[in-house]
């Protein structure tokens, strides 16, 4: 049984600043309702509290999905601690999603209602682009020293092992347990989208200070020397938008830039998947979700060397990342002379739709399920979390000649959280939150008497890899599933 089955009519309770249908909706958006959704499609009553927008009934159901619009940009957050009060008996769990700043629900709910914390990316060095003293010094503090203190103890959820150690490092996060659950990848595009014969750049995301877009202008002066034939094409809004369609002119690009505006699920792929090339130039992500949908589309990417960008691109393979130091326009160059080559490009693309089949969000919505139903637990039985200091996570293998047995003991000890997978009589378990000795007294403890064992790398922490296939980088990663989830089996 999987955890989204045992969360049948759970009340969970989602908030978030925004809705999808926000008209500054992103990434961050679309990961709290690709999970909200598929939590709902298992029978858990879920409702999704987010701010008020001009236009916007203030309630709707989307795809099974209550969802709850109170308040504006900064009144969403004293909607919904009033919500939460008026509730307190109606909620079984809280997703709070801390986007800069949180919603502090752990001091509007009761002890007894499990509540997670969804931490995409760390603010405090971004709050500096969008407000003055003293309301950015304020901001960081919320986000920091008094998210730290409210959010004492309960349960993080991180989207890439960047923003893991952001939280521990940045935020000092240092008594809360901190689960990886990773974005999934959009579904397949159903048509084929011709690749363009000249080279070609395409980048779809919010126009806003962090996104830097401003630098990729600043670069096509000198690789339009090279290319005279190149074209960008750049699609999204925000408030950077006026700034940058006013550079583009001033560089004497309107020639070679198509500003595209908001634009359709399906024009997002034809833009991303006729070109060579899309480029990323955030100061920072969480994760970096436009890599992911250009990767699904054959599209590599390139990017800054920055938290979230990171996990996202594996250089050399599915994209580029620009190191420190090394102009935009340099790498720029380096990538596109090697997408000249019409079988590099074929190479590339199946290599990123490799990359981006990796990820899924039904996985993502059973990984965040498991978060969620060990918190109810744990809450339930006033326990304290095990492993919570560490973030290391120990990947093994073993045979046990009575299989049958050893699965009925993984499937009463280990967490909700921990991951396992079986073929035949051979096992494999991912533990979080535990060293190798920890792991060594846990296979004891689980009857196991020899077992070879190995920290995880971050990428073994991320993927959901296929049965029976490597790794992409060449290491042979686990096919993995939780105690609660619907075990991969093949016959012995």
């Amino acid at each position: 049984m999987t955890a989204l089955e045992h969360l049948a009519r759970t009340n969970v309770l989602f908030l978030n600043w925004r809705d999808p249908a926000h008209p500054q909706a992103g990434g961050a958006e679309a990961y709290c309702f690709e999970i909200a959704r598929r939590l709902a499609a298992s029978d858990a009553r879920v409702t999704l509290f987010a701010a008020r927008f001009p236009g916007a009934p203030a309630g709707e159901w989307v795809d099974g999905v209550r969802v709850l619009r109170r308040g504006g940009t900064f009144g969403v957050y004293l909607t919904a601690a009033l919500h939460l009060l008026r509730n307190r008996h109606t909620y079984d769990a809280v997703v709070d999603f801390q986007n800069g700043i949180p919603f502090f629900s752990p001091v509007f709910t009761p002890r007894w209602t499990a509540g997670v914390c969804v931490i995409h990316h760390i603010h405090q060095k971004q709050f500096d682009l969008f407000f003055r003293w003293p309301m950015n010094t304020i901001g960081r503090l919320l986000e920091k020293q008094i998210s730290r203190l409210v959010y004492r103890g309960h349960a993080i959820v991180v989207v890439s092992p960047s923003t893991r150690e952001g939280v521990r490092t940045e935020l000092r996060f240092r008594s809360n347990p901190v689960y990886l659950v990773p974005n999934g990848s959009p579904r397949p595009y159903p048509g084929s989208v011709p690749r363009a014969a000249t080279p070609t750049i395409a980048l779809v995301t919010r126009m806003t200070p962090q996104k830097r877009v401003d630098l990729l202008l600043r670069a096509l002066p000198a690789l339009r020397e090279r290319w005279p034939d190149l074209r960008v094409h750049l699609a999204g809004e925000g408030s950077e938008l006026p700034n940058l369609r006013a550079l583009c002119s001033a560089l004497g690009l309107d020639s070679t830039v198509t500003f595209h505006g908001h634009v359709s699920e399906e024009r997002k792929h034809a833009l991303l998947g006729g070109a060579w090339l899309t480029v990323v130039p955030s100061v920072a992500e969480g994760w970096g979700l436009t890599v992911i949908e250009a990767n699904s589309m054959g599209t590599p990417a390139l990017a800054f060397d920055v938290p979230g960008l990171r996990d996202a691109v594996r250089d050399g393979h599915n994209g580029w990342l620009v190191p420190d130091g090394v102009p935009l326009s340099d790498a720029l160059a380096t990538a596109l002379t090697e997408l000249a080559d019409a079988g590099a490009r074929d190479r590339a693309a199946r290599r990123c739709r490799a990359w981006s089949a990796r990820f899924s969000w039904d996985d993502s919505a059973e990984r965040l399920a498991q978060v969620v139903l060990e918190e109810s637990r744990r809450v339930h039985l006033h326990r304290r979390s095990r492993r919570r200091a560490s973030d290391l996570t120990v990947l093994t293998r073993f045979r046990a000649p009575d299989s049958d047995h050893v699965e009925r003991v993984l499937r009463t000890l280990l967490r909700e959280t921990d991951r396992w997978s079986r073929r035949g009589d051979t096992f494999q378990l991912l533990l979080h939150g535990c060293d190798e000795l920890r792991a060594f007294r846990a296979l004891r403890r689980l009857g196991v008497p020899e077992a070879a064992f190995r920290l995880a790398h971050r990428r073994e922490e991320l993927v959901n890899p296929e049965e029976g296939k490597p790794d992409p980088d060449g290491t042979d990663a686990p096919a993995t599933t939780g105690p609660g989830a619907r075990e991969r089996r093949e016959p012995a």
